[in-house]
């Protein structure tokens, strides 16, 4: 196969993928998995180099499988214990109403994504709100998309992932470029709220809100199984461990699935103890954590097909020869509006990061600094990083809420475009994206 071909591939991959998660008649697993063996087919690899990829595809997702896996137990343990209950009952007095829930939304993704971390930001925020808007009748995907959003705009944090990839590939401060880009980071905020005030708009229209209504509904009602779950008189136990293994994410140089490994043992010794109750409990999480660890290695096996073999390679020489035969002026401006785009037809962060946009820059010297085109690259990009099929952190937010990838991506992913253009505009008026 040319080098055309092997591009053309990946993009008719990456599209067939989103079309079939969009259409939603199967499990996200079965095109995850289906897409990549017909490319294999498509470019008549052997057995080998199929494993190969798929292997190495699979070792990138280790670690957050192992963190969801633990996390998803110990945050289950503490469901079944009431803590959430209590705390969420408390809450609900002073979120008065839907408008108050969804800023306290933002607030606390703003706050839980202190680390960077978009896995850890689901998992500390979702687990306690998801019983929030139920109890407002308010729809799991508008947390999802509340939540995706705003870590999508705070991932643009100096000590985070992208900011570091682009100050390693260009030898500059990651510090340099959230100040640069700092207008479009405070109005991607911005728009958070504004979409928080939106959102509660909607959904109130929908009768949300009404908590009354919603207080004898089978979800809410504890049968006599759960209410044997139920620890009271460990309450503050659990509390403390809650805020403890949050702490430890933060301020240790443990990694994360060390720090809910650890907290997920205290939690099981303390709140069921005797192996046959723990292990009835283990079974009772099992179906969960099986579902999501399948999803995350088939959502591996995609990008390791598409990382390892020669289609991404391919895809960057194809754009070097279509961007360097492009008017270099105005290159750098055109491109922050369309990386969104490009992103969602398969274009790999990784490589724009160390590869596409250093190229860009190099051919747009005369008029593009290296900072320059290292934030024209991440102010559009971040508020889209949660809404894309092959982010793994996103599936763990849509895990714990319950929302499928169709819904997600249909409710939040014209909102993220728009706070990515509005940012863009931004900069390109204060100058700080060249055009």
């Amino acid at each position: 196969m040319s080098i055309t071909m092997y591009a053309a591939l990946g993009v008719l991959m990456m599209l067939a993928l989103m079309i079939a998660m969009m259409v939603g008649k199967t499990s996200p697993l079965v095109p995850m998995l289906a897409v990549p063996l017909i490319g294999c087919l498509i470019m008549r690899a052997n057995p080998s180099e199929i494993a190969e990829w798929a292997m190495s595809g699979m070792k990138d997702q280790l670690s957050t499988i192992t963190m969801f896996t633990f996390a998803i137990i110990f945050f289950n343990i503490m469901m079944d214990a009431g803590v959430f209950d209590t705390m969420v009952s408390k809450m609900t007095r002073k979120a008065t109403g839907v408008l108050p829930l969804c800023l306290l939304t933002v607030v606390a993704t703003i706050i839980g994504h202190a680390d960077g971390s978009g896995a850890t930001t689901f998992l500390i925020v979702i687990p306690p709100f998801i019983l929030l808007y139920k109890k407002m009748n308010m729809r799991p995907v508008v947390l999802m998309g509340l939540v995706a959003l705003t870590a999508g705009v705070m991932n643009s944090v100096p000590w985070g992932g992208p900011s570091g990839r682009l100050a390693g590939a260009f030898g500059i401060d990651s510090f340099a470029i959230f100040q640069t880009m700092l207008p479009a980071f405070v109005t991607g905020l911005i728009c958070c709220f504004a979409l928080a005030f939106v959102f509660a708009k909607l959904e109130i229209r929908r009768g949300a809100g009404n908590t009354g209504a919603l207080e004898s509904h089978e979800e809410l009602q504890k049968t006599e199984e759960e209410k044997a779950l139920l620890r009271p008189q460990y309450f503050w136990f659990n509390v403390i461990l809650i805020f403890a293994t949050i702490a430890a994410i933060f301020i240790s140089d443990l990694p994360i699935y060390v720090c809910f490994m650890i907290a997920c043992c205290l939690a099981l010794c303390v709140n069921y103890r005797g192996a046959k109750l723990q292990g009835e409990r283990l079974n009772a999480y099992a179906p969960a954590c099986m579902s999501m660890v399948s999803l995350l290695l088939a959502c591996g096996v995609f990008v390791g097909v598409i990382g390892y073999s020669p289609i991404q390679p391919s895809m960057l020489e194809v754009i070097e020869t279509i961007i360097g035969g492009a008017s270099t002026r105005h290159l750098s401006g055109i491109l922050a509006y369309l990386w969104p785009i490009l992103d969602a037809l398969g274009l790999d962060h990784y490589a724009c990061c160390y590869s596409i946009v250093p190229m860009v820059q190099k051919i747009c010297s005369q008029y593009l600094t290296p900072l320059q085109a290292a934030v024209s690259y991440l102010v559009p990009w971040v508020s889209l990083v949660f809404i894309h099929p092959t982010t793994p952190a996103m599936y763990i937010g849509l895990g714990l809420t319950g929302v499928s990838f169709r819904e997600h991506w249909k409710f939040a992913w014209k909102w993220g475009l728009l706070i990515s253009w509005i940012s863009v505009t931004v900069c390109i008026l204060l100058n700080i994206i060249p055009i």
